[in-house]
């Protein structure tokens, strides 16, 4: 053997196997050593591994990995030191218990930038026992008299490798952590904190190993130009021996799923977004920013039902909602687009259109595909494929992405977390340890909320189980509740502060002036209730599918069936934008003056649009339907083509098509005008006829009705008079049902305008008069 001798390689010893991973065309061979770490300061070569099995958050800067690197879960410290440690520990400190091997894959980390290479280099040796690739590893069968054994080394170069951990990193943890603390080498680690309560002996851990299963692919490496052409790389087999592994093993979260998947092009266009969010700068304070969306591994109760938010918390969309977005764009068919249709397009098992992505493909070196299934990712070449997603995802984000950055509501909110951001990161708070942790609980993730939720839980039932025992409360269990719960509140005024700010922005208020002024509680109350009904609306998958439909429905309705990409291209982003002025239009007061006291927009009657309580068109649903989810992005859709054609905010959207210069795209809009307003109208009715026949089916009217045909039987009447009596009653109730339908909706428009109206407005050569019969009051 010939290895390089020259450059300092750490051993590893165990039993080799092999195997092979994916499908038949797509087929690589992986090879194994199952081997053992071991917590301890002796320096045996199984101390070594055990310094060298840690987590990717020390490994690489997170902030530099693209969501396609992304291979591991967010680690839940909370669970590695209250469950995992004891567990190895044995109840009595005496008895070392046994965990299932890990699994971790041996790669090449990148030489500048963190992550990793996708290749191995070149094989510098390779014959039936050995294998090396250069200066990274190398690989050798043991030959023991004369024969090959299945025994084997891997010596490893510790500054060019890592290991990913693709099954078992929590277990990977646990013995990491009892290394660090019985060789006191924390340093500056960020999570010493959840460990500091291990008084540990030699004695304690010295019958402690933890077996690994190390796999490497020998057949992926830099010559290999046959996986290259494949799109066979490491990370994906890492993404596909990860889904594999833990598909049978404890559950992964939705969110995660979808940033490992490359079959499906959604999940693959999603990771896109995300990859752009994550990539950008902060020359504007308002624009969206990846702290504010949500993915990880916390499977929220959110993630089991049909729901629709993320109420309440400072994140306001999440990786699922992209996803569904992009399928729904991409993937839906035709009736979808339909503005009447009330056909769902969250039932991801119905939306996987072929013929749709390959239309809007026309005109694109891809438009050979005539059709392009969903489930497709691995099915045409890699640099394709790439190509298909780039394509595709705009579609989506050419919407999104400017509503996240520029609708108020976002813009608002993103500012004010950038304010919070940046004074957290000065220095004199940076030294603060509970502000520290404010800033990394807000903007490193919402994994790392839920850890952190997950372990002040886990003490505070530590400390009910001891106080119901009656037994003393240690030093560690009480310091670090209290510690905890000092974040908590830290946290909780940082996010309050925040709620606070935005309101009073939002509503053109000043903040200072009027959150300090004496006797202000209820104002205070009411201007955050308000605030809080429409941050928490357009936090929703409903309200952003909704808005995101209605630009599209609209968008299919100007464009012709043969369609080139860029030309959809430019129809997208022009009704977006003109949508997007109009919705800023109709959430502003129209006046720039900052109140001191609680007046202006926020007591407008359309500040209450998306209360369920109140007179608007969120009270107009609530006359049906009690509680909303993500199949109800088909409102919202109506809602928002109301609000953009409404007597708040047409002047917007005239300006918008007076004022471009592809007049092209103004007469588009304005030709599909009287049908798109003739078939809202048309919803709009459903809606009110929904509203009545809740009412009159009702168990309350049901019963009201019983007790009149009761008593009227009583007095002797027939059942003609009986009949005409109860169809009264229910006439009497239609009437007042769709009364409260029309203040509904003109609380939240201003008026009850009919279609004529609502077209000619919008013409700019046909004068609207007043006094013409143009609501349908009159």
């Amino acid at each position: 053997m010939s290895f390089s001798f020259g450059v300092q390689k750490d051993p590893i010893y165990g039993t080799y196997g092999e195997f092979t991973i994916g499908s038949e065309q797509n087929r690589v061979r992986a090879q194994f050593l199952l081997t053992k770490m071991k917590p301890g300061s002796e320096g045996s070569w199984e101390n070594n591994l055990a310094s060298q099995m840690v987590p990717w958050r020390e490994v690489f800067n997170l902030e530099e990995l693209t969501f396609d690197e992304l291979l591991q879960r967010d680690l839940d410290d909370s669970r590695v030191a209250h469950d995992l440690i004891p567990y190895l520990l044995g109840d009595s400190g005496a008895f070392a218990r046994f965990f299932p091997p890990i699994l971790a894959v041996l790669v090449p980390k990148k030489p500048e930038k963190t992550g990793i290479l996708p290749y191995y280099p070149p094989p510098s040796t390779s014959n039936e026992v050995s294998i090396g690739f250069g200066d990274l590893f190398d690989f050798e069968k043991a030959v023991i008299d004369g024969s090959v054994s299945p025994l084997g080394v891997i010596k490893y170069n510790r500054q060019k490798t890592a290991f990913i951990i693709v099954d078992g990193q929590h277990r990977a943890m646990a013995v990491l952590a009892l290394h660090r603390q019985i060789n006191d080498s924390w340093y500056s680690n960020n999570y010493a904190g959840f460990y500091q309560h291990l008084n540990l002996t030699e004695n304690q851990i010295q019958n402690i190993e933890l077996p690994i299963c190390i796999v490497f692919f020998p057949d992926l490496h830099e010559s290999n130009q046959e996986c290259k052409q494949k799109g066979i790389s490491l990370q994906a087999v890492c993404r596909e021996i990860f889904l594999v592994v833990n598909k049978t093993a404890k559950r992964v979260s939705q969110s995660r799923e979808l940033l490992l998947e490359d079959e499906d092009l959604a999940a693959r266009m999603m990771r896109e977004t995300l990859s752009k969010l994550k990539g950008r700068g902060e020359s504007e304070a308002s624009i969206a920013q990846i702290y504010s969306f949500a993915f990880g591994d916390s499977v929220s109760d959110a993630q089991h039902r049909k729901t629709e938010v993320v109420a309440g918390q400072l994140e306001y969309t999440s990786a699922v909602a992209l996803h569904k977005m992009h399928a729904a764009v991409v993937f839906g068919s035709s009736t979808h687009f339909q503005v009447d249709s009330s056909n769902d397009i969250t039932d991801q098992r119905r939306i996987k259109s072929s013929s749709r992505p390959a239309e809007i493909l026309l005109g694109t070196p891809l438009d050979k595909w005539s059709t392009l299934s969903r489930r497709s990712g691995r099915s045409h070449p890699p640099h394709e494929v790439e190509a298909a997603v780039k394509h595709l995802a705009n579609i989506s984000d050419a919407v999104m992405l400017p509503l996240f950055d520029k609708f108020r509501p976002f813009a608002v909110h993103n500012s004010e977390m950038r304010a919070l951001r940046t004074r957290l990161l000065d220095p004199d708070l940076k030294a603060d340890p509970i502000q520290r942790k404010c800033y990394s609980l807000l903007f490193e993730g919402s994994g790392v909320r839920s850890v952190f939720e997950e372990h002040i839980k886990r003490l505070r039932d530590r400390e009910k189980e001891l106080l119901d025992e009656g037994r003393s409360i240690g030093d560690y269990v009480k310091n670090q509740l209290e510690d905890a719960k000092t974040v908590e509140r830290a946290l909780n005024r940082h996010e309050e502060e925040i709620k606070k700010r935005r309101s009073a922005i939002l509503f053109n208020i000043d903040y200072t002036k009027f959150m300090s002024a004496e006797g202000n509680q209820a104002d205070i109350k009411e201007l955050l209730d308000r605030a809080q009904s429409i941050f928490d609306t357009v936090s929703t998958q409903a309200f952003q599918l909704g808005y995101l439909m209605a630009v599209h429905s609209v968008v299919e309705l100007m464009l012709d069936s043969d369609t080139r990409y860029d030309r959809r291209m430019q129809v997208i982003e022009f009704v977006s934008n003109l949508y997007l002025n109009a919705l800023n239009t109709y959430f502003s007061s129209g006046s720039d003056v900052e109140h001191r006291t609680l007046t202006g927009f926020v007591k407008e009657l359309r500040s209450k649009v998306f209360d369920p309580n109140q007179l608007g068109l969120r009270g107009l649903l609530a006359q049906s339907v009690k509680e909303i989810n993500e199949s109800h992005w088909i409102f919202f859709r109506y809602a928002v083509l109301e609000i953009v054609h409404s007597k708040h905010a047409y002047a917007s959207v005239l300006d918008g098509l007076s004022q471009t210069s592809e007049t092209w795209l103004a007469e588009a809009y304005i030709r599909n005008l009287p049908n798109l307003i003739y078939t809202m109208i048309q919803v709009r009715h459903k809606y009110i006829e929904a509203a009545v026949n809740t009412s009159l089916n009702s168990t309350e009217f049901k019963q009201e009705l019983q007790l009149v045909k009761a008593r009227s039987i009583g007095e002797g009447k027939s059942d003609e008079e009986i009949k005409s009596l109860l169809e009264q009653l229910a006439a009497e109730r239609t009437a007042e049902v769709e009364e409260k339908c029309k203040e509904n909706i003109k609380a939240s428009l201003g008026e009850l305008a009919k279609e004529e109206k609502i077209v000619n407005r919008l013409l700019a050569s046909v004068p609207v008069e007043e006094s013409e019969a143009t609501t349908e009051d009159e």
